[in-house]
């Protein structure tokens, strides 16, 4: 019995000592917020203060090392996610995480990201002499400087990372991803072509192909300035995009009131873009003071300026244009060569380049991919594709030059509206709303992009012909013929991914979201009323829908005429709910669960689960779901599987209702009362390590119990299926709040926390203020940031 107990005891003082040393060797690779550390590249002593929520305020003497040190700090805290976001948009992710990546690095190496971001370095960084160079190649070597002396992070040993420097290409492989994110006809084209080329165009009467006609258009108007004294290619993508371990773009809210209808005299901007969620967060805040200059910005791993910010003259804030940038082409492949396809009366070459994936485990696979004249062939990412069936994809980022580095740039030294507008016009791809604000009271909305001239017969959404030399670009529209809205007579700009209206005559194609964030937006700038800060905040929690109320109520209607008693509490929560997505409301867990088993019950028989989880998470649907329900003739109603009943909306409806009350029951009870949002729509920021249940725990934030929903101004937004569950796969990525009138006391918020190290008190600090909608402020007073940080770190030149 002794030897037992002392077996028992030494073990437990063998597990305790194992524990101990874990935590003392995690605690080793926490970030260093205090002290001096001695850097070669530096030229003067830089002085970072990192206030209580671990953002840094670097005090340098000149810009270049104010770059550096922001490199430096940067990767000290986001290291892990700078790695895999180079490594996904580089095709490089099996290299350290084995076979289940090869399809994502096929995807992204077809793209061509990697040889834009090659081509591009070679082009634009291959210098120091412009300003934006010698700023970039700072940041760029204060990253460097943290690989070769600062700490390793964690996930660097748990997958077994080795640590390389960064190149110049890697800030033009976070821009290429970064513009992926954008391209929504990569998920929505290849499905409205099958649903055409498989069932017809009546088939596709039930999706908004076109701008539906009851979309909110954003009104064009230049006013004075103002003076200060196919279903393997769906497989194959809808697969890739599911593994990618980085988030992706997905909307945003931005909007800028006027001083003349503020109490402060000067203007508001409010800015939430819509990224998907993980751990870390996607943007990290960093404030630089250097050479009487200043600027706070968000930033994006590995890309050096501020893509969202302030200077102390003006600032601004980004949402999704949505613009078409991606046309699929059929090309017809020579049948006595398959490296040539027609155009027009002749013959063409296509280009042939050979890629190499590193497999983690595993030979390397070889991918050969070929181009034609409209970019590269998507058949090499597709298994057993027919030769016969070419598709090239045409991307605006892959085929013209690029300066998106060179108009951040821009924007975060704007001194002027002038400078703003510059920098809005060199904007090509990905395709950029712009809200602008400035001290001298100037408001404007650019939209962004460089977009084609495209024959009128030409239906972008829908695969061209890439023989006959009719569906061919016939130009580019100049920018000043880009939607535009500068100091408007009604005294507010917005977008929240809306379509633009007309610009002589031209409606712009694109996947533009429909009218719910949109039309909520002007119901309340259109209110007649001084702003504060404070009211927009209201507005930029608001959880309520304008347009699903009208669904529900057609939901019900229907759910009525069937007669059936144990769907009166679906029909009575359907039929009176006012639109609203508090956590403890009701209504929003039946209508979730209605439309996701309507479309699964509608569309997964002839499309497959593929195609429609892809189209699902597009804005094509969210713009015709109205037209959808209502159309009781719709061919979708049937089911092609049943050939001998022809199946009708009720009877649809009939079984969504069915599955529906029965996962309610399974999730949150068998009361209606019971039935609340909170329960199955939670926000979780999931670390790319939490596919491992015991390492989940200790790097993934949350869950929460969260307000909100798609397409509601607080966009915590989740995917349709089937599982009656609605987790949070994205939203507000920061919400920021702006006066001009007293530009120290911005106000912002970040979904968890800093820094991306998990030993980091700043890892998670904010992931509860996030979820119950509060803020903090954007510190640019020195005193303030000394009074609020008891961290100084002191980066000196050797």
């Amino acid at each position: 019995m002794k030897i037992f107990k002392r077996i028992v005891i030494g073990l437990v003082v063998v597990i305790f000592a194992i524990i101990i040393g874990l935590y003392f060797y995690l605690l080793s690779t926490a970030p260093d917020y205090s002290g001096t550390v001695i850097l070669d590249g530096l030229k003067a002593e830089v002085q970072v203060l990192y206030d209580n929520y671990g953002v840094p305020h670097i005090y340098a003497q000149n810009e270049e090392d104010a770059y550096f040190a922001l490199g430096y700090v940067h990767a000290q805290d986001r290291l892990f996610q700078m790695e895999m976001l180079r490594r996904a948009a580089g095709g490089r992710l099996s290299e350290i995480l084995g076979e289940d990546l090869i399809k994502v690095d096929k995807l992204f190496r077809t793209l061509g990201i990697n040889q834009f971001a090659k081509e591009h370095a070679r082009k634009f960084l291959n210098a120091d002499t412009a300003a934006f160079q010698k700023d970039a190649l700072a940041y760029q070597k204060g990253v460097n400087q943290y690989i070769k002396t600062g700490k390793t992070p964690i996930e660097f040993t748990i997958i077994g990372i080795p640590k390389e420097e960064f190149k110049p290409e890697d800030i033009y492989l976070a821009v290429g991803f970064m513009s992926f994110g954008f391209a929504e006809g990569l998920h929505a084209d290849p499905v409205l072509q099958k649903i055409r080329s498989e069932y017809g165009d009546e088939y596709l009467t039930d999706f908004a192909v076109q701008t539906p006609p009851d979309a909110i258009k954003i009104k064009s108007y230049k006013g004075a300035i103002k003076n200060s004294p196919g279903d393997s290619l769906i497989a194959t993508i809808d697969e890739a995009l599911s593994k990618i371990p980085a988030p992706l773009w997905s909307g945003s809210n931005g909007w800028v009131v006027a001083g003349s209808r503020t109490e402060s005299g000067y203007p508001i901007l409010e800015n939430d873009t819509h990224i998907g969620f993980g751990q870390p967060a996607v943007w990290y805040e960093a404030h630089m003071e250097y050479s009487g200059k200043s600027f706070y910005g968000h930033h994006i791993a590995g890309i050096p300026f501020g893509l969202l910010g302030n200077n102390r003259h003006s600032g601004w804030g980004l949402t999704m244009f949505e613009n078409d940038d991606a046309d699929f082409y059929f090309e017809t492949v020579n049948p006595h060569k398959v490296n040539q396809v027609k155009f027009r009366d002749q013959w063409e070459d296509l280009s042939v380049r050979k890629e190499i994936i590193k497999v983690k485990g595993r030979p390397d696979v070889e991918l050969e991919v070929r181009s034609s004249r409209h970019g590269a062939l998507i058949n090499g990412i597709m298994e057993n594709a027919p030769e016969e069936q070419a598709v090239a994809l045409s991307w605006i980022l892959t085929r013209e030059t690029n300066e998106a580095l060179q108009a951040a740039w821009l924007l975060n030294h704007a001194q002027s509206f002038r400078d703003a507008e510059k920098a809005a016009a060199t904007f090509s791809a990905p395709g950029l709303n712009v809200m602008y604000a400035d001290v001298d009271g100037n408001i404007a909305w650019w939209a962004c992009a460089k977009l084609p001239v495209r024959p009128k017969h030409a239906v972008s959404k829908l695969f061209l012909d890439g023989a006959s030399g009719n569906d061919e670009y016939q130009g580019y529209y100049d920018f000043t013929k880009n939607p535009q809205v500068i100091n408007p007579p009604w005294g507010y700009v917005y977008s929240a991914n809306n379509q633009p209206d007309t610009v002589d005559g031209v409606l712009y194609p694109g996947y533009y979201y429909p009218k719910a964030r949109a039309g909520r937006i002007v119901e309340y700038l259109s209110k007649d009323k001084e702003w504060k800060s404070d009211d927009m905040k209201e507005v930029n929690l608001d959880v309520v829908s304008i347009s699903a109320p009208e669904v529900a109520k057609e939901m019900a209607t229907v759910l009525k005429s069937l007669n059936k008693e144990e769907y009166a509490p679906l029909i009575e929560l359907l039929q009176n709910w006012n639109g609203d997505h508090k956590s403890t409301d009701t209504a929003p867990s039946v209508y979730y669960n209605m439309l996701s088993q309507i479309y699964y019950l509608t569309m997964k028989d002839e499309i497959g689960a593929d195609a429609l989880h892809s189209i699902l998470a597009t804005s094509v649907p969210k713009n015709s779901v109205n037209k959808f329900i209502k159309n009781e003739s719709s061919p979708w109603w049937d089911d092609i599987h049943t050939r001998s009943i022809s199946e009708t909306r009720a009877m649809i409806f009939d079984k969504a209702a069915q599955k529906t009350l029965t996962l309610l029951h399974e999730s949150c009870g068998d009361k209606p009362e019971d039935w609340v949002w909170g329960k199955i729509h939670t926000l979780k920021h999931k670390h790319p390590l939490g596919v491992v249940s015991v390492l989940d725990k200790l790097f993934s934030v949350g869950p929460f119990p969260v307000d909100g929903g798609n397409e509601v101004l607080n966009n915590l937004h989740f995917e349709l299926d089937t599982t009656g569950y609605f987790h949070v796969t994205g939203g507000p990525a920061l919400r920021k709040i702006m006066d001009f009138g007293a530009i120290e006391k911005g106000e912002t918020v970040s979904p968890s926390g800093q820094s991306g190290n998990v030993m980091s008190s700043y890892y998670s600090d904010q992931a509860e203020m996030y979820a119950t909608g509060k803020f903090r402020k954007m510190l640019m007073n020195k005193e303030e940031i000394e009074k609020a940080s008891g961290n100084r770190l002191v980066l000196k030149p050797r």
